[in-house]
């Protein structure tokens, strides 16, 4: 946090000399143990913090690659005029306990084409599915491991 409060210092002079430099290291020092002390900042829970949003950034690429499989599996559906079979689907992840991840994939869920989650209540998802194919395997699918891992606290 110190690094950030001096390059926007540095940022906001628009300039970097001496005299800008030793006042920004005061400044930051000045304001980074402001946050220690009054604040309730640590280096810990910013350490916490970045591991999530990394194992966060982790769970985009298993989204991208689910949207694609979805949408290839309603082509035909689309362009042969497959008459779908909807199903609404109902399930309850083990693993997946905190609210965030919870809303997480039932968001994820929504996100991939075929699928809408209708309701989500003590874990209990309520999904609707545009054909019974799409409705296999959601309790195990690449979302929850994925919510499981960005759930753990390591």
């Amino acid at each position: 946090m110190f690094i950030l409060f001096f390059i926007v210092w540095v940022a906001l002079n628009s300039k970097l000399n001496w005299e800008v430099a030793i006042f920004g290291v005061i400044i930051s020092g000045a304001l980074f143990v402001f946050c220690c002390k009054f604040m309730h900042y640590s280096i810990e829970r910013d350490k916490y913090h970045m591991k999530r949003l990394l194992r966060l950034v982790r769970i985009l690429p298993v989204l991208v690659g689910e949207i694609f499989k979805s949408a290839f599996a309603l082509l035909p559906y689309i362009y042969r005029g497959k008459t779908p079979r909807p199903i609404v689907a109902r399930f309850k992840p083990e693993n997946i306990t905190t609210e965030a991840g919870q809303a997480m994939l039932a968001n994820c869920i929504t996100m991939t084409p075929g699928t809408i989650t209708g309701s989500l209540k003590d874990g209990e998802y309520l999904v609707h599915c545009l054909d019974e194919s799409m409705a296999q395997g959601l309790g195990s699918s690449s979302f929850v491991r994925a919510i499981e891992r960005w759930e753990e606290k390591k």
